[in-house]
């Protein structure tokens, strides 16, 4: 891939995706960072209140973005988290794949800030 993207992406799935597109990549990216990150971050509040419905809700709109923004390896978890929601899993245990998965993600921001700005230069 010419656009030498971070390797911590999915750099495989993005080029099939989006080929050598930087400005289709920097509205990907940039659309995760000011959108599903925050509705991302939502979901905690959700699940600690217990609002099963709204988690569910959040979870499964959420999935495809993780695939879109070449987050692949995180999707099956959230997968998982969407089936333990719908499970009525307990709280404490929703709770901590929710944690889980957000380390994961919070290691990735910064991956996708940075590409969104360097692609929104090309």
């Amino acid at each position: 891939m010419a656009l030498q993207l971070n390797p911590a992406l999915d750099l495989a799935y993005i080029d099939q995706a989006y080929g050598e597109d930087p400005v289709i990549l920097y509205m990907i990216f940039d659309a995760f960072l000011s959108d599903s990150v925050p509705r991302w971050q939502s979901l905690q509040s959700a699940l600690e209140s217990r609002d099963l419905k709204e988690s569910a809700s959040i979870v499964h709109g959420l999935k495809p973005s993780f695939t879109m923004t070449g987050l692949t390896h995180i999707r099956p978890k959230v997968e998982v988290l969407e089936k333990a929601i719908k499970n009525e899993d307990p709280t404490e245990q929703l709770l901590q794949m929710y944690r889980s998965i957000s380390a994961e993600v919070d290691e990735l921001i910064p991956i996708l800030e940075s590409e969104s700005e360097r692609l929104k230069k090309v």
